[in-house]
């Protein structure tokens, strides 16, 4: 027995999933670019700064034979602030210290920072000493004094990198918490946008819930140009489904019509002669046209507009087995709910019951009981049929859902009732056991969608 496909979770929820994996990841990497270009332009604003730094030292310095550097006008006043995080200093081309910024005083290991460049080159990179990181910037001069005497000289800038990572790492905060909270308005934003661009989806899955409740009998038209072609064809496929069930039913039924008059009519002559063969035969074939009848009219589930409440057609049957077996005097039990319902057309429902209910009427001694089990959060309800009668043989239980097998003897019949009944729950992919009931007959089990 086929069971029902489960759902795979709602489109929103997927695509929310989908946008919580993506969207972190675009921000992250969008992040990361931003950085590294902020990162970037600090780096050069730094380099440029340490250069202006170094023509103004070259703009102040004066030279003398007996006093070789002198650039006591320096405008920058860090140079003059100890341990201001800003150093300079000045090499001859083979190291020695010609000169170096009152900041730098008993700092003795920034001096090697010094490296040797060649003459016009400007090197700007960084230098680590002591477990701190430095900008460096270098520049080899050819300084001719007044007597044009050359003088190679190199010029060292350090700079500390603590105010730049201090910089860096606020603007990480920040870009951080404009990026998370522009993430948090984009998921708002999208999934406003998605249950508006998905809400003919919702209608349309609330209309066909609808229909299997029985509360429409076709579609809306109101939709967009991508369902529009999908709902049209549905309510195409419904109104021929309907029409074709209504052409059968009618068909079958000036069929029957048709062949129960020139029956009764044999039947009347055949009685007057007291033929009790033919009589037989003759019910062989009443018995035969309405099983075949019954069974093209339920030939297929019509699931769709099709519930049919338990309760009510029950108690009519009941009620009209009550008044067949009145000599029986049998006691029926019906344990229902009144808002028990089961997808299955009303017409198939009464031919199921009626011919179970029938056979239990025919075996029972005084009880007859019918059991509705409905789970809430199942798709198929179960429907107990029991007696007190003495049961189906055990030999027997396997043939009783075949056609023309027998099980009671009971009265006349051709053993199509349980056949009949096997056929209509195939169709709608239910199913039968039969077993023994705590009553002491049969107990007949039934699966049904809801």
């Amino acid at each position: 027995m086929s069971t029902a496909p489960q759902g795979k979770g709602s489109i929103i929820r997927r695509l929310l999933l989908a946008s919580l994996l993506t969207l972190p990841l675009f921000l992250g990497i969008t992040g990361y670019a931003i950085d590294q270009a902020h990162s970037r332009s600090l780096i050069a604003a730094q380099q440029s700064q340490l250069q202006l730094q170094f023509y103004g030292i070259l703009g102040v310095m004066e030279w003398s034979n007996t006093q070789p550097l002198s650039v006591e006008r320096l405008r920058e006043p860090r140079f003059w602030q100890f341990r201001s995080g800003l150093y300079a200093f000045i090499h001859s081309r083979n190291g020695v210290l010609q000169w170096q910024s009152s900041s730098a005083n008993s700092m003795q290991y920034l001096q090697s920072g010094f490296s040797a460049v060649s003459p016009g080159e400007e090197v700007f990179d960084t230098f680590s000493v002591r477990g701190e990181d430095y900008f460096r910037y270098r520049y080899h001069v050819i300084w001719e004094d007044e007597h044009g005497v050359d003088y190679p000289l190199i010029f060292t800038l350090l700079q500390n990198q603590n105010t730049f990572e201090a910089e860096v790492l606020s603007f990480r905060r920040n870009i951080a918490l404009w990026l998370g909270l522009a993430g948090i308005v984009l998921l708002l934003i999208q999934v406003i946008v998605m249950r508006w661009g998905l809400n003919p989806l919702g209608k349309l899955s609330r209309e066909l819930r609808a229909l299997e409740t029985g509360q429409r009998d076709r579609l809306g038209g109101a939709y967009p140009q991508e369902l529009i072609s999908i709902t049209r064809n549905l309510n195409r496929l419904l109104d021929k489904e309907q029409q074709q069930r209504e052409r059968y039913r009618n068909t079958l039924g000036d069929l029957a019509h048709s062949l129960k008059t020139p029956l009764s009519v044999m039947r009347s002559a055949i009685d007057r002669n007291r033929d009790g063969l033919i009589n037989e035969q003759l019910d062989k074939m009443n018995n035969i046209i309405a099983y075949q009848l019954q069974r093209a009219v339920s030939a297929g589930p019509h699931q769709l507009g099709s519930k049919t409440a338990i309760k009510p057609l029950l108690k009519r049957l009941l009620n009209s087995l009550d008044k067949v077996y009145r000599d029986k005097a049998l006691g029926f039990t019906l344990n229902c709910a009144e808002h028990d319902h089961l997808g299955i057309d009303e017409q198939d429902l009464m031919e199921l019951m009626g011919n179970l209910l029938d056979n239990a009427c025919k075996a029972a001694r005084h009880t007859v009981s019918v059991t509705a089990i409905m789970p809430n959060d199942e798709s198929l309800a179960t429907v107990l049929i029991e007696d007190d009668g003495p049961g189906f043989p055990d030999d027997k239980v396997e043939t009783l859902l075949q056609r023309g097998s027998r099980g009671d003897q009971y009265g006349s019949g051709q053993g199509l009732g349980l056949s009949v009944a096997t056929d209509i729950l195939k169709a709608y992919k239910g199913g039968i056991t039969i077993s023994r009931s705590s009553l002491g007959g049969a107990l007949l089990t039934l699966t049904l969608p809801r």
